[in-house]
């Protein structure tokens, strides 16, 4: 890693098995400010393990994962308002309001009541802003998950496939916003995703994980070199890549 920002997320040589299984097998990364890290893999690659652990939802059998400087297998109040995560399987009060649960992530993350009216207004959920949870189409849930990652004032952001039920008009607002505070410098973005061009476009650095190893990081340029694929569609590239 070139840049000299701060560094907000610190993985040492983490391993996790599961009885005979190694998921995720001695790998280090580190992001900083102002990054957009993207992890990309097969499916059964390690990416949802290591951002489990990550996110401090599965502690490692070694290794660190330090968040904010903080290590996440000791977690305080501190560390969890750090993060602002979206998992791939959102699990959602049913039975309160979009304003309510995001009130709710607000109280618990240090945000504030303007900041919940921002991201509903942001994430196009006004319409459905007062209606139970339990009645959100699977776009609106997905929108409602974005919507309570990036409440608070978190620094890291964790992003597993946020594209997923989303239209194309909320993937490009998604996209530039994500554009936006990389180049702002204070946060920084770890996102999975199965889109390559949404990869390409948005990440400054990306992690091929295959079997459980970090195999290759490096930018979108940097791996299309490496791979002699200058002109194929960034998904040519992955797919040389995590074979």
């Amino acid at each position: 890693m070139t840049t000299t920002s701060e560094t907000l997320v610190a993985v040492e040589a983490v391993t996790k098995r599961y009885g005979a299984t190694v998921a995720v097998d001695d790998v280090s990364l580190r992001i900083a400010a102002g990054e957009v890290y993207a992890l990309v893999g097969a499916n059964g690659a390690g990416k949802s393990t290591l951002i489990r652990m990550i996110v401090g939802l599965s502690a490692p059998d070694a290794g660190t994962v330090k968040v904010c400087g903080e290590d996440v297998a000791r977690p305080s109040a501190n560390t969890r308002r750090h993060l602002g995560y979206l998992p791939e399987e959102l699990l959602l009060y049913e039975r309160l309001s979009g304003t309510e649960y995001l009130r709710l992530v607000a109280g618990l993350k240090g945000g504030e009541a303007a900041q919940v009216a921002a991201e509903i207004e942001f994430f196009e959920l006004k319409a459905v802003a007062e209606k139970w949870v339990g009645g959100y189409s699977l776009g609106m849930r997905k929108k409602l998950g974005l919507a309570a990652a990036f409440t608070g004032d978190a620094r890291v952001l964790v992003l597993d496939e946020p594209l997923n039920g989303l239209d194309v008009e909320m993937m490009r607002k998604l996209r530039l916003r994500i554009e936006r505070e990389r180049s702002e410098g204070r946060r920084a973005f770890l996102i999975s995703s199965h889109v390559m061009d949404f990869v390409e476009r948005t990440s400054s650095r990306i992690g091929v994980m295959r079997g459980g190893h970090l195999v290759v990081e490096g930018t979108a340029a940097e791996l299309r070199a490496r791979t002699a694929l200058a002109d194929a569609p960034f998904e040519d590239v992955f797919f040389r890549l995590a074979k």
